[in-house]
């Protein structure tokens, strides 16, 4: 059996555990961000405690990203997707929560499912209806965010029309432009005539989908 792995980072969390082991609290939260994969859930708690009770004042960090991404190695934009999960379930899904502080067998979705969850309610695309069965997916059968896309993506993420026609647009487009830079190579297979017929129609096209400004 391999030995496991111990990277520079963890070998600095690790020893940084021991030095502040006479604070629970502190050492704490440094062990649930050692674990971030697994206990992210504990970790969020863990933070959003920290940051509540200004904890880490005592610790010496000028403020509470520095306490982050000095001592936790978590950069900004992790701590602040952790901490919007966490307060999502708090308001939305407390049974999430209460199962998790259990111990309980039940499934805990993962942050990039409750991320999913989170943007589908806020954005409001879609009904009461559809978002039960979203929240039950995820937070009830453990589904992960690719399954949650796949399932409810055109339902709770509909693309708007004008979105949609400025993609197509941009891919056409794409698409003409390398078909007649293939069709202009040396050795082009395509007859001659046609490669004209070709490129004045594509040509066109470029000029319906492009217009001058």
């Amino acid at each position: 059996m391999g030995s496991k792995i111990i990277t520079k980072t963890d070998r600095q969390m690790e020893d940084r555990m021991l030095a502040v082991s006479s604070d629970p609290e502190r050492a704490d939260t440094l062990a649930k961000a050692r674990a971030f994969k697994r206990t992210w859930l504990e970790l969020a708690e863990a933070l959003s405690r920290v940051q509540g009770q200004s904890s880490w004042t005592k610790w010496g960090f000028t403020d509470f990203d520095a306490y982050c991404r000095k001592e936790l190695h978590l950069r900004s934009s992790t701590v602040a997707k952790l901490l919007g999960s966490f307060r999502f379930l708090e308001s939305s899904a407390p049974k999430v929560l209460e199962r998790s502080r259990a111990a309980m067998e039940s499934p805990v979705p993962s942050l990039a499912a409750v991320e999913f969850v989170k943007t589908a309610t806020e954005r409001g695309a879609a009904d009461e209806e559809t978002l039960r069965t979203i929240h039950q997916a995820a937070f009830d059968e453990g589904a992960e965010a690719p399954m949650l896309a796949r399932r409810f993506k055109d339902v709770a993420f509909p693309e708007d029309p004008a979105e949609r026609g400025d993609r197509l647009r941009g891919s056409i487009a794409q698409t003409a432009r390398r078909l007649s830079s293939l069709i202009a190579e040396a050795g082009s297979p395509v007859p001659k005539r046609l490669a004209v017929r070709l490129e004045e129609t594509l040509g066109e096209l470029l000029a319906e989908l492009e217009p001058a400004n």
